[in-house]
């Protein structure tokens, strides 16, 4: 494999590369200095604390009308391509991810909230399923064009919902508001590459996220709405393929914890499949609390097990609870 000599040489001389991320970083902050920015900064503080937009007087101009989205875009655009054409190994200090089709960039962020550049490529989209979190989001397109839907979801019964839809079309000076717990923006095709603001806001308490099939409504699956627990979750879920019955006491004892209940269903399956005795018992002490949210999942999941496995009635009988 050919190596240039002047990435090469970074491998014995780390001091370049340090140079070249320094640029970078004054970069960002000499965006941060510039009028608007630092006040955009300063109401995403008091915005992921919990004030409302309406309070956050420049988070709102940027996410509701004029140009105020675009200035501040354009002058960030201008420091890091002048610091790029200058340390062109220098790679701006965001977090930053890509699919394939859609990429995102995380500007800044504080407590419950964020914001982010995001950007998806053109072409079409088939959309099988709708997911809703409970979160606020703001957008604000600034280059591109698309023909996107606001989907509108209400109880249908049980867990299924029932969905009404309401055709949009995205291009720059877009502004949109999404209530994530009963809506979901989904772009069906892009035209020209379609380049967005967005500023988002978890719930203080969220539940886990969900995910519906588009066109029956059902639900698909749930997943834990804060990222620690969805680690922990993939932890839990981890430990459970490895066969690990000697964590089966710990599950269960974040199954019956008061943690998200996304994880605390998931510790649970994997206790009961790890060790039947545990789990089992941690199930039944879940079922009979009236006020676990648990509660009617876990009496469910019970019957079902004792009309398959009738002996469980004795394993019960004998065992205290957890």
């Amino acid at each position: 494999m050919d190596v240039h000599p002047f990435i090469a040489a970074l491998r014995s001389d780390r001091a370049p590369q340090r140079q070249a991320q320094a640029a970078m970083d004054a970069a960002r902050l000499a965006w941060r200095e510039e009028p608007g920015a630092s006040e955009a900064m300063e109401d995403l503080r008091r915005y992921g604390a919990g004030a409302p937009i309406e309070a956050c007087a420049t988070l709102e101009s940027i996410f509701t009308a004029g140009d105020e989205a675009s200035r501040l875009m354009g002058l960030l655009s201008e420091h890091f391509c002048a610091a790029i054409v200058a340390n062109p190994i220098g790679h701006p200090p965001f977090r930053n991810g890509f699919d394939g089709n859609a990429a995102s960039i995380l500007l800044a962020r504080s407590g419950r909230a964020q914001l982010m550049i995001q950007s998806r490529d053109p072409g079409r989209f088939d959309i099988a399923t709708y997911a809703f979190s409970d979160a606020v989001r703001y957008d604000a397109v600034l280059a591109g064009k698309a023909t996107a839907r606001l989907v509108h979801a209400s109880q249908l019964t049980g867990r299924a919902l029932r969905f009404s839809t309401q055709k949009l079309d995205l291009a720059g000076g877009g502004r949109f508001a999404v209530d994530l717990a009963t809506e979901a923006l989904v772009v069906d095709e892009v035209e020209r590459r379609l380049v967005t603001l967005r500023l988002l806001r978890e719930d203080a308490e969220p539940q886990p996220s969900r995910v519906h099939d588009a066109d029956t409504g059902a639900l698909l699956h749930r997943s834990a709405a804060r990222i620690a627990s969805s680690r922990r979750e993939a932890i839990v879920a981890l430990l459970g393929r490895m066969g690990r019955a000697d964590a089966a006491p710990q599950m269960a004892q974040i199954a019956l914890g008061g943690e998200d209940s996304s994880l605390r269903w998931q510790a649970l399956r994997e206790c009961i499949a790890l060790d039947t005795s545990c789990g089992f018992t941690a199930l039944t002490t879940i079922a009979r609390r009236g006020d676990d949210p648990l509660c009617a999942n876990a009496g469910a999941l019970r019957a079902q097990l004792l009309e398959t496995h009738p002996e469980l009635l004795e394993l019960e009988a004998s065992q205290c609870p957890v």
